[in-house]
């Protein structure tokens, strides 16, 4: 495969690196496009995996969006009747469905082998309108040769990792590496939090995660519920562990920091495996969001990118031809080996899951994978309330916003995006 650079893009002050991956027999194929925020390397194997299947008749050109710039760009191309042939989408695939931007693949025979979990994204209404790619999910990396210097434990509830982290700010240390110029790694610690201490395992919660069925219909709001939850971990905020330095620091300098040695914990996920453990050499393992009490813990995670067939695509026979690529076992298990420790869920794809996962294994053999977006996604474009949570979470870094703040700016931004 070649490498072929489209440039620079500015829309509206943003400014947007495409990278495509062409096959060099691609002047002999029809062309259908796709786009998404995986970066070349990640999607080499991926891209060669589904140019095979096409046997030369079809090939995929790769547009690489940063993740920061995917939703402005994406929405924007939609809006206006263009895109990729492919459209691609995580939490804010339901809002394509909504918009009528991707076609209804219901019945397609290429749909059989998935579990009916993995749709969960991509159908609504009983109807099938894109193919999920893997199972994510989240937490923090620990680096054990840190805990071990500093005397501590791997800690087992959410007032043990204060502690953990006071000892080892204490001896010099970064506690957590957080780059959030960039990225979205305080609004997971929240609601990797939110997951463990107030939808489940919380006895004033009694509905557990109806909650986000009654928030997203309007029926109930975050101020008012959320509020001593998100004061909790707020106190890694007070503490200094999450400061406003890192608001001036991008995930990847923040990763660069945690390969260095200089931090202990790294909020982030498999996608990272490769940088850390395969390249970077770290002695890390991987470990949980944390409750109160340390029992029926959860990590955050679901399907990832779904993929689905632009409704205003020139070419609806190719496109379908690609994504009946994607759902093959062979594409399918190319998604699983780049993301490592990600699950498939294409019956005949195995994940093999590294040592480093040990102490998630139970967890993820139990099910205990899920994150409130998803549950959003009923009835609002899940990604502008992650954008919001970002965006007023910086305000709490800062010091210029209080939880008053936040929860009041989240609920406003609920309102004003419901579908109805």
């Amino acid at each position: 495969m070649k490498k072929r650079v489209v440039g620079l893009l500015l829309a509206a002050g943003m400014v947007m690196t495409s990278l495509m991956y062409v096959p060099v027999a691609a002047e002999e194929a029809e062309v259908i496009t796709l786009a998404c925020w995986y970066d070349e390397d990640e999607m080499a194997g991926i891209l060669e995996a589904i140019n095979a299947k096409l046997e030369g008749k079809y090939v995929v050109e790769y547009t690489y969006i940063s993740n920061s710039d995917w939703n402005n760009v994406i929405s924007t191309q939609l809006a206006a009747g263009e895109g990729p042939d492919i459209v691609a989408d995580g939490a804010n695939f339901p809002a394509r469905i909504k918009a009528g931007n991707v076609k209804d693949i219901t019945g397609a025979a290429f749909l059989e082998g998935f579990n009916e979990v993995g749709f969960s994204l991509c159908s609504d209404g009983g109807k099938i309108y894109g193919v999920p790619s893997y199972g994510w999910f989240g937490g923090m990396w620990y680096n054990e040769d840190i805990l071990a210097e500093c005397g501590v434990e791997v800690p087992k509830t959410f007032d043990e990792f204060v502690s953990v982290c006071e000892v080892i700010k204490e001896a010099g240390y970064e506690p957590m590496g957080f780059g959030l110029a960039d990225g979205d790694t305080a609004h997971s610690s929240l609601l990797g939090y939110l997951e463990n201490s107030f939808y489940h395992n919380n006895d004033a919660n009694a509905e557990g995660i109806a909650f986000d069925s009654a928030f997203a219909n309007g029926e109930i709001t975050l101020a008012g519920n959320w509020d001593e939850a998100v004061t909790k971990w707020y106190t890694l905020i007070e503490k200094g562990f999450i400061h406003s330095e890192m608001l001036g620091m991008s995930n990847e300098e923040a990763v660069g920091n945690f390969i260095a040695g200089k931090s202990a914990f790294l909020q982030g996920g498999p996608w990272q495996y490769t940088n850390i453990i395969t390249d970077g050499g770290v002695n890390a393992a991987f470990m949980p969001h944390l409750s109160e009490s340390g029992e029926n813990v959860y990590v955050l995670g679901g399907p990832a990118a779904s993929f689905g067939v632009n409704a205003n695509t020139k070419n609806e026979e190719g496109a379908m031809a690609v994504l009946e690529a994607i759902a093959s076992v062979e594409v399918q298990q190319a998604i699983v080996d780049a993301n490592t420790g990600g699950f498939s869920y294409k019956a005949g794809v195995v994940a093999q899951q590294p040592e480093e996962y040990a102490g998630i294994a139970d967890i993820l053999n139990n099910g205990n994978v899920a994150c409130a977006w998803d549950r959003w996604s009923v009835n609002m474009p899940s990604q502008s309330l992650i954008d919001e949570s970002i965006a007023q979470i910086q305000g709490l870094v800062s010091g210029d916003l209080t939880i008053e703040d936040y929860l009041a700016a989240m609920d406003e931004k609920a309102n004003s995006i419901r579908y109805n």
